[in-house]
């Protein structure tokens, strides 16, 4: 090799191996591989459950429930909404209601569209006011909704919503401001399900409807990064054959944090934990699992199998676990 040719390989050497050192050192700046855009992100989640329309034989139990992934400016980067809305008739079958689906699920038989002015299903408003929440704040949520509930005159939000999103626009805001650190990325997929079902003790005095919240994200391998569950208790009174409950709104179980009243009874597992301490171990535990492997730690009975669950979660979680894998592959 002449002496002129062994000077352009080593210089274009010199070049390659700057240029490989300065990529190296770029991707070890950044907290994520080279060509992603991922960042960590806060998860959060808000229910508004209220009874409302109480007559003497029917009522209705609204519970909407929100969830976000939030970014290091207390921006939205994806939101999802789910609402249940369960109308016992104590006048038919006693209170019993066949179709728990929540309005998302209902589709096209929540037969809103006829009544709609700008001829929308609720499952294709909710879908246009997730997509109008994204990028936004939980003050400019709130801020878009007038003092009817309804969406302002002149927002980017009344083309695709017009119904009323006074609760759901509060959930959203709330959801957004309770959001935490919990191994989210601002690339992975968020999912919110939610389920209802009659409390099996429901009698002629008390009817009772529990509503399951389940949010998670997920990785792009499907497994958990990020769970949060939480569940609420519509007991309706009954005297006489009516119903005598009043009107108003009712908290969730990890809301009532120790008025739940349950680590009495949990002294008698070992582990004599309240409530919301449980749901927490469970949320930990249900990190870097697939839905299969969330589904297969219960047992048949609906008790925790897993060893490493039963040490902080001892209480029945199939309905929990139902919703969580549910989330987890929707």
């Amino acid at each position: 090799m002449t002496k002129m040719k062994k000077i352009l390989a080593v210089g274009l050497a010199c070049v390659l191996a700057g240029s490989f050192a300065a990529c190296s050192k770029g991707d070890a700046d950044t907290d994520t591989p080279s060509g992603t855009d991922a960042a960590a992100a806060k998860t959060g989640y808000a229910v508004i459950s209220t009874i409302e329309d109480v007559k003497d034989t029917t009522l209705t139990i609204d519970s909407v429930c929100a969830a976000v992934l939030v970014d290091a400016d207390g921006k939205i980067i994806d939101c999802k909404i789910d609402e249940a809305q369960t109308k016992p008739d104590l006048a038919v079958n006693a209170g019993d209601v066949e179709d728990l689906r929540t309005k998302l699920e209902k589709q096209d038989d929540y037969n809103m569209r006829p009544a709609s002015p700008i001829g929308k299903e609720w499952f294709e408003q909710i879908a246009a006011f997730e997509e109008f929440a994204k990028g936004k704040t939980a003050d400019e949520i709130t801020a878009v909704v007038n003092e009817e509930g309804y969406p302002a005159e002149g927002s980017d939000l009344i083309a695709g919503c017009t119904m009323h999103v006074g609760n759901i626009a509060k959930a959203v805001a709330n959801a957004v401001t309770s959001a935490q650190d919990l191994g989210a990325s601002s690339t992975d997929t968020l999912k919110l399900k939610v389920t209802t079902e009659k409390y099996y003790e429901s009698n002629e005095e008390n009817l009772q409807y529990d509503s399951n919240y389940a949010v998670v994200t997920l990785d792009a391998d499907g497994k958990i990064t990020s769970c949060l569950i939480d569940a609420s208790q519509a007991k309706c009174t009954i005297a006489d054959g009516k119903f005598t409950v009043a009107e108003g709104t009712f908290i969730t179980k990890k809301e009532l944090k120790d008025d739940y009243n349950m680590k009495g009874v949990s002294e008698a597992t070992g582990i004599g934990k309240e409530w919301y301490e449980q749901a927490a171990a469970f949320e930990e535990f249900a990190k870097g699992k697939t839905a299969a492997e969330i589904t297969a730690a219960v047992g048949e009975d609906g008790y925790p199998a897993a060893e490493d669950l039963k040490a902080g979660c001892t209480i029945i979680v199939s309905s929990i676990v139902e919703a969580v894998a549910a989330a987890a592959t929707v």
